[in-house]
């Protein structure tokens, strides 16, 4: 089914140098696609190719940027008769309280995280409007579940969803796919601050790769790598302290950190 579906298919991966996106790229390799990778950082695109002789197209651009995704739309002319898939993963991350977080700099996040996942997939779809096409985003479990330290994150991925949602609503939006991970033991939040906690559960770049790759192939519009999330969303509905009982769990951990960094 995975071969059917992504087989010589032409298929964009952002964010494609570390996590989430090198999982994407390993577990898709062998499915016999045209990848092209993006990333900021060329040289860790240069060793992945080195790595996988089958990748042909790596790409440096700077998605934070509003000319960023017009780097990826002139390869695509030149190279390129159709994208079949963009898996849109590229995002950063900030941690810390609110009232400290890097909100000078709010436009760049949001143009990464938000804008320039929903900008790409337009210019695709305006690109080639007969050709068979999927966006598939990466958003974060965030969307549906806040957590302590994550105010202008959570703010990002929040947007996306409900972004999503009126796209879905308007009877339009069968391209879109939305994957929500939980946390994700790459170096992804590292970035975000010194030693940060991890919010519960942990899991996998490879399991949230291989999720929503299946995801993808089955055209869902929502992807839920974690069961266990899944069902704590669908519980929380019903039994309201289950949200609570989250929340102070994590809420001590967060204190435990701004305790550590006052220390230090």
């Amino acid at each position: 089914m995975l071969n059917k579906t992504f087989s010589q298919t032409n298929i964009i991966i952002t964010g494609a140098a570390s996590g989430i996106g090198l999982e994407l790229v390993k577990q898709l390799l062998p499915l016999k696609p045209n990848l092209l990778l993006v990333d900021i950082h060329l040289e860790a695109l240069e060793n992945l190719q080195e790595e996988h002789f089958e990748v042909k197209g790596i790409l440096k651009t700077d998605l934070s940027k509003k000319e960023g995704n017009q780097v990826i739309l002139d390869w695509v002319k030149t190279n390129w008769n159709h994208v079949s898939f963009c898996f849109a993963n590229a995002g950063i991350a900030e941690y810390g309280p609110a009232e400290k977080q890097n909100w000078k700099e709010m436009d760049r996040l949001f143009q990464l995280n938000v804008h320039s996942p929903i900008q790409i997939g337009f210019m695709l779809k305006e690109l080639f409007p007969d050709k068979s096409f999927r966006l598939i985003i990466t958003a974060s479990a965030i969307s549906y579940w806040h957590i302590p330290g994550y105010s202008l994150y959570g703010a990002t991925k929040s947007a996306l969803l409900q972004w999503a949602r009126t796209v879905w609503s308007e009877k339009n939006g069968n391209w879109l796919s939305l994957a929500f991970p939980i946390s994700t033991k790459t170096k992804f939040f590292e970035r975000a601050g010194e030693n940060i906690p991890k919010a519960f559960p942990l899991q996998s770049a490879a399991k949230v790769a291989e999720s929503i790759i299946h995801g993808t192939s089955k055209k869902k519009r929502r992807i839920f790598p974690s069961k266990l999330f899944f069902l704590m969303l669908i519980l929380s509905h019903f039994l309201g302290f289950l949200k609570k009982i989250y929340g102070i769990f994590e809420y001590r951990k967060y204190k435990n950190w701004l305790k550590k960094q006052s220390e230090a």
